[in-house]
């Protein structure tokens, strides 16, 4: 990794990053908006699948999926720069190692969302219940995602 890392600091992106003192706080306030779209997105889709507030309609929360991938870009986008701007604090780092593992399985719980929840979800009414199945994909969608929040706020004490 530490070459990875090295060619990654060589570049004109790392040097753009660390060469101007507006652009790292930039990335944070943009990761910060996309993260807050994102993750609220999710906790109200999520929380609707589970049970919760079942007067909501299931159509009506699920237009916030792309709410939720405009923030995923977003945080995707910044991260990689964040990447080029530090490479060997995340690169090197096993909070960052954690939180992309997380990612991937948040990553394949959507798959599984899109495949196999998503076509249960156009059978029932406004006001169904879920059936277990969407719960067990809601609730691992939310453990996956606040596990990359946690991971993501420990990379500096563990970098």
């Amino acid at each position: 990794m530490s070459s990875v890392a090295a060619w990654l600091e060589s570049t004109w992106i790392s040097q753009f990053i660390i060469d101007r003192s507006w652009t790292w706080p930039t990335l944070e306030s943009l990761h910060f908006l996309g993260l807050c779209v994102l993750i609220g997105a999710i906790l109200i889709m999520d929380l609707r699948l589970i049970g919760f507030h079942r007067e909501i309609p299931l159509r009506a929360v699920h237009r916030l999926v792309p709410a939720a991938w405009l923030g995923f870009v977003v945080n995707l986008l910044t991260g990689v720069l964040f990447v080029f701007g530090e490479p060997r604090l995340y690169l090197e780092n096993p909070a960052f190692g954690l939180k992309m593992a997380l990612i991937v399985l948040a990553g394949l719980n959507f798959v599984l969302y899109r495949r196999k929840v998503e076509p249960l979800l156009a059978t029932l009414g406004p006001e169904a219940s879920t059936p277990l199945l969407a719960k067990g994909v809601a609730a691992a969608s939310l453990v996956f995602w606040f596990g990359v929040l946690a991971f993501g706020r420990l990379l500096p004490y563990f970098g």
